[in-house]
């Protein structure tokens, strides 16, 4: 009896540990499968609204989204399967939507993140403050943001930083002392100054021009001006022979601009540098070729992309246009809160960042997306040697 009590406790045994076995070998298979879903955390469902990659790791992440050229120089591992980044826009408007939007899709594709974006329904910093708020309570800690006033928005990026959020300014300047990281904007000075230059050369470095503005209550347009003028200054046989201002509507740059053409028989160019304005010298100046075919050339140099403005380029009535990179604000500025979120801090606080322009002619009309995307790309390799550097 008793030898059989101690058969079956050796029976009894070997099955625990049959059993045990059994279990430590269906523990070991669980964190493959974990793993391949490159899931460290339990917040799975935000990752499945993204077009992130299915295989992306933490130890090569950057490696893991799509191949492109602006990451292939990029020596940091980010650290985080997902940043929570968010884009505003103050309101409705052409900018956005057609080329720092594009931007944002550009680096969602490269970087397998989600960028939420906002546009205001007022283009006013009350409105920009209560929607980033907003947006900031539902846990977005990295934004771009485009100031809607260059005084006010400093409060709300300062806010920001206190609740532990990282901020980039985009597409203008705010007041100093700012309190966003970096500023990602356009020069509006030097493509003023360049635009004119070429214009100039176009016209053998002499004859009259006729320099077409925006608001000139906006800071902005009146930098533009001194740029036009300090180029052309440069040209001794070169002078403004008009300045037409304070162009708000496209039918009001049509009407000013055609009326100026009249007025200066013998005008040799004519220069818009804000969008509006440009659109209004494209419409002028086609319907001026309409009823003079046989017209002498006026060189003609205008600002951004707009549908009017390139058909102007391929019919031969605008000589270039200068492509802001709106998409470059949209890409890189998501990429430098990733690198800020990760613990990297500007070389200088608060710098604005030029991000770049083309000049786009008939030559290039076709192709200029790709020039704008190696100025992007050429910005983004720049980053961890001449924007950023790693504390301590």
């Amino acid at each position: 009896m008793r030898k059989m009590n101690l058969r079956l406790l050796a029976l009894l045994c070997a099955l625990v540990m049959v059993f045990s076995l059994a279990a430590c070998a269906s523990d070991t298979t669980e964190p493959a499968q974990d793993d391949t879903s490159s899931t460290d955390t339990t917040d799975t469902t935000d990752t499945t609204e993204t077009t992130e990659t299915e295989d992306t790791t933490d130890e090569t992440p950057v490696e893991s989204a799509v191949d492109s050229e602006a990451i292939a120089g990029l020596t940091w591992d980010f650290q985080q399967d997902e940043y929570k980044l968010c884009c505003y826009w103050p309101g409705p408007d052409e900018f956005f939507d057609n080329y720092v939007l594009e931007g944002i899709k550009g680096f969602e594709a490269d970087f397998g993140q989600h960028v939420e974006y906002a546009v205001g329904t007022e283009w006013t910093q009350d409105v920009e403050n209560q929607t980033v708020e907003a947006l900031a309570a539902q846990g977005y800690d990295c934004f771009m943001i485009f100031g809607a006033d260059t005084a006010g928005a400093n409060g709300l990026y300062e806010e920001l930083y206190n609740n532990g959020c990282q901020v980039i300014n985009y597409a203008g300047l705010v007041n100093d002392p700012q309190e966003s990281a970096l500023t990602l904007a356009s020069d509006v000075y030097t493509q003023a100054y360049e635009s004119a230059k070429q214009l100039c050369e176009y016209m053998g470095g002499e004859g009259t021009i006729i320099n077409v503005l925006e608001n000139l209550g906006d800071v902005n347009t009146v930098t533009r001006q001194q740029g036009v003028e300090d180029a052309v200054a440069e040209y001794p046989g070169m002078s403004i022979v008009q300045t037409v201002a304070d162009i708000t509507t496209v039918d009001e740059g049509y009407t000013k601009v055609s009326d100026a053409i009249t007025a200066n028989p013998g005008v040799g160019g004519i220069i818009a540098t804000g969008g509006t304005a440009s659109k209004g010298v494209a419409n002028a100046l086609s319907d001026y070729y309409g009823v003079n075919p046989d017209a002498e050339h006026i060189y003609a140099a205008t600002q951004d992309q707009s549908t009017e403005v390139m058909n102007a380029i391929a019919n031969g009535y605008i000589d270039h246009t200068v492509g802001q990179n709106g998409y470059g604000m949209g890409y890189v500025s998501n990429v430098l809160l990733m690198y800020l979120k990760d613990g990297w801090v500007p070389q200088n606080w608060g710098e604005h960042i030029d991000t770049g322009m083309v000049f786009i002619t008939k030559d290039n009309m076709d192709t200029y997306q790709e020039d704008i995307e190696q100025v992007t790309n050429d910005l983004v390799a720049t980053i961890e040697t001449e924007i950023l550097t790693q504390e301590g």
